[in-house]
């Protein structure tokens, strides 16, 4: 029985890596390992490499076998999957949409109406689901996509703009107000937010009405069992399925809760077949609970052991019993109570165990994780699915608890303190050790699934994390703490990460254990390493001195690397560039000496930069090729493009113009595909710089503007400001020196043009050197007008013009 688990073929095909399984379609496309070198700019030993692995993954003998193997796992057929869901992350159906037509055509007329639409009533109503079906259909209306937030799992209205930036994609990567970053990303955005059980996050409404402020093309749908509470807001209130009694049809099958009832039916009883007096049983149950889904899902669950005359005559009696206790709750309330109840009673005691413990878990959870934390076995957990306690994603193989449910089962465990605290200690341990094992992941050929696993449970991680740090717990801390800090750096979730290692500097301050002490002090680290790059340097280059001093005490090799990282990145910001050469010797000596290939080639990046920053080109370039072949050796995909970025730099400075195209066109292909924003928003702006030195203008402005649009949206300011920089040298190339003076007086009068840029220089310095140069070329009259408009121009609006000019 498969049970709606992956088998055995698909989980080593899941072994495949991205980067493998790139190469594997261009197998299928019939090209030689040369043509796939040249297309993937790989070197042609790497792409025989790719294929061997792959072939040994498939347990095939060649090239035919592997990609006939690939086309019965479907392999071939997840890059189109990927462009589909490219504009969504919506999450597929668990099971297939019953009815609520209407319903669907009424909220799609709304949100064509207005532009928040919030869907109210009880928990297990079918909220989640109608918004979700609605927003499915929607799609094609939105230029920009739609997009799914679960707020479910997020336990404070803190959490709420990571957690919706996380949703739509978009990094918190200044240090400008997280609210200030997320509206600027959604000003020109054409798409459609839905955002699930917002009812206990009533507090952090408001941001709704500053999105839809800020954003004229995005439209908002909610749910939640309260209204929001605002001006612009358009309630749809949702009831039960259509029932019998309910409205009249001719026939009882076309209601839509009995039909619900029938395929919940069908994953307990396959052939379940309702004869006509059961018909009429199942009507009478479909009124009995007003036709709430989830109830009626719960009721057909009862299959395996009653009939349907016995679970009629149960709900009946479970409502008269509850009625004499609580005759004033609402008639839903009572119904759903009365469900829950009578569902608890008839699990076995085990089950009921089993299940409290689950409700520890923020979102979704995997197999593993559920058995680990519960104990239970596969069939308990596919017994608890088929009673409709348990849902199953087939695509993902996870898990999820209806949030009613999950409420349900949390009440439950909080009676019992014992159990409470072993099942929180059992969910911290194990992701603790999951967080350990993908830290290992993150370095290797795996990487892009071990990201994607914890980007699926970083709610889980997240809540077990501060567990840990609440107690303590220093063993437990170690194996979280590396891996958080590479994933939110590869997402550029830079504020985020200030918070995130921040919280856990001032939870563990005055703390005397050593082991405490050395875990504060990399959290110092890596604070101090996401506020370098949030413009706040200087304070970042505090924590990470201090961080040094204090590791240097403690008997913590590889974390006295990556307190040196963050001294070294602080102290290139800060222009300290003695010490950060300095820092990065000590770092890269630390590191040849331990026996870990990783950790040495990410020192290897520092070197290669000292080297390029000392302009050594020679030497940055040995280093840059040491770090390559080592990350490739490794299998590390997103490392390898920090060197491929100093390759290009030192070609570039080369003048070897075709050669720095070469390495920056490598970089920006594996960082778009991997998502690593760093060398996505580098290689885009020095593809743009070599194609200037090329004279190229049609390709500068187009990388140039590539860049400008992710520089903009995460708000890099120093970046902005260069990018202007370089659009006034492409305007010069382009003869409109007018406007490069324009362009030069904005970026002349920027407090961020007095930061430098490697081996160039203040933006400042350079800005005024080529106004200089223009004044000897125009007139007097032409470059004093061009000098004094460009004086009165905002940063935003030529901003605009830029990318109004692009499009």
């Amino acid at each position: 029985m498969n049970n709606g688990y992956s088998s055995i073929d698909e989980v080593h095909a899941n072994d495949l890596t991205w980067r493998e399984q790139e190469v594997l379609i261009l197998l299928a496309e019939r090209q030689t390992n040369r043509e796939i070198a040249d297309q993937l700019h790989l070197a042609e030993s790497t792409v025989k490499d790719y294929v061997g692995k792959i072939l040994s993954k498939l347990y095939v003998k060649n090239r035919r076998q592997a990609v006939e193997r690939a086309k019965d796992l479907g392999l071939l057929d997840r890059g189109r999957e990927k462009e589909i869901r490219i504009l969504t992350n919506l999450p597929a159906e668990p099971t297939p949409f019953v009815g609520r037509r209407e319903e669907i055509v009424a909220i799609k007329q709304k949100l064509g109406e207005t532009r928040l639409v919030t869907l109210t009533g009880p928990g297990g109503i079918g909220k989640s689901r109608l918004a979700l079906k609605a927003a499915m259909e929607m799609i094609p209306d939105f230029k920009d996509g739609a997009y799914f937030v679960s707020l479910a799992p997020i336990a404070s209205v803190d959490h709420l703009l990571q957690t919706i930036a996380e949703a739509v994609r978009f990094p918190l990567a200044t240090q400008e107000n997280p609210e200030y970053q997320l509206l600027r990303y959604f000003r020109k955005k054409q798409l459609l937010l839905v955002m699930d059980n917002f009812e206990h996050l009533l507090d952090g409404a408001g941001i709704v009405s500053e999105i839809l402020q800020a954003a004229p093309g995005v439209k908002i749908l909610t749910t939640s069992r309260e209204r929001l509470n605002l001006q612009s807001e358009t309630i749809f209130t949702v009831s039960g399925m259509a029932f019998p009694g309910q409205v009249s049809v001719m026939d009882i099958l076309d209601y839509d809760a009995v039909n619900l009832f029938a395929q919940s039916a069908r994953k307990v009883c396959l052939e379940f077949d309702p004869s006509r007096d059961e018909l009429e049983q199942i009507a009478n149950i479909c009124n009995i609970v007003q036709g709430m889904p989830l109830a009626i899902e719960l009721a057909a669950a009862w299959l395996q052991i009653l009939s349907v005359d016995e679970i009629a005559n149960e709900l009946e009696k479970g409502f008269d019993f509850l009625a004499i206790g609580a005759r004033d709750a609402p008639q839903r309330q009572r119904s759903m109570r009365a469900i829950f109840d009578h569902s608890w009673s008839m699990l076995e005691q085990t089950e009921r165990e089993i299940f409290m413990q689950l409700s520890v878990f923020r979102g979704g959870f995997t197999r593993e994780a559920a058995q680990q934390i519960s104990g239970a076995s596969l069939q308990q957990l596919t017994d608890l699915i088929n009673k409709s306690f348990l849902s199953h994603d087939p695509d993902s193989g996870r898990l999820e608890v209806h949030e009613v449910l999950r409420q349900y089962a949390q009440e439950r465990l909080g009676q019992n303190t014992e159990d409470r605290v072993k099942a929180q200690a059992a969910h911290a341990v194990f992701y603790a050790e999951f967080m350990g094992k993908r830290w290992e992941l993150l370095k290797g050929f795996r990487q892009m699934l071990a990201l994607a696993e914890i980007e699926a449970d970083i709610e889980n991680v997240r809540a077990a994390w501060r567990y840990c740090l609440e107690r303590r717990n220093a063993p437990l801390i170690w194996r979280f703490i590396n891996g958080l800090w590479h994933v939110y750096w590869i997402r550029w979730w830079n504020h985020a990460g200030m918070e995130l290692f921040s919280e856990a500097v001032k939870v563990l301050q005055g703390e005397q254990d050593e082991e405490l002490s050395a875990l504060r002090a990399l959290a110092m680290a890596y604070q101090g390493y996401f506020m370098a790059w949030l413009d706040l340097s200087e304070e970042g280059y505090d924590l990470a001195k201090g961080s040094v001093t204090i590791l240097g005490q403690l008997d913590h090799p590889k974390a006295l690397v990556f307190a040196y990282d963050s001294l070294a990145v602080n102290a290139y910001f800060q222009n300290r560039y003695i010490e950060e050469i300095k820092a990065i010797k000590t770092m890269l000596k630390i590191a040849s000496e331990l026996d870990d290939k990783w950790l040495f080639a990410f020192t290897l990046f520092a070197a290669s930069m000292a080297a390029l920053i000392k302009e050594d080109y020679p030497q940055a370039r040995q280093l840059a090729k040491k770090n390559l072949n080592l990350y490739e050796e490794i299998g590390d995909v997103i490392g390898s493009t920090t060197p491929l970025i100093v390759l290009g730099h030192v070609a570039l400075a080369r003048g070897e113009h075709e050669e720095a195209r070469e390495y920056y066109l490598r970089c920006l292909k594996i960082s778009q595909e991997t998502g690593f924003y760093y060398s996505i928003q580098t290689s885009s702006k020095y593809l743009g710089k070599v194609a200037l030195e090329m004279g190229e203008t049609a390709e500068a402005e187009k990388y140039l503007l590539q860049c400008l649009l992710i520089t903009k949206e995460i708000g890099f300011i120093r970046d902005i400001i260069n990018l202007l920089f370089e659009f006034a040298r492409l305007r010069v190339i382009q003869e409109n020196s007018e406007k490069a003076v324009e362009l030069l007086a904005v970026v002349v009068q920027h407090p961020a043009s007095y930061q430098s840029r490697l081996l160039e220089g203040r933006i400042r310095d350079s800005a005024k050197d080529l106004l200089a140069k223009l004044e000897g070329e125009l007139s007097k009259e032409t470059y004093t007008a061009a000098l004094e408009r460009g004086n009165e121009l905002e940063l935003d609006e030529v901003i605009i013009e830029l990318v109004d000019i692009g499009r």
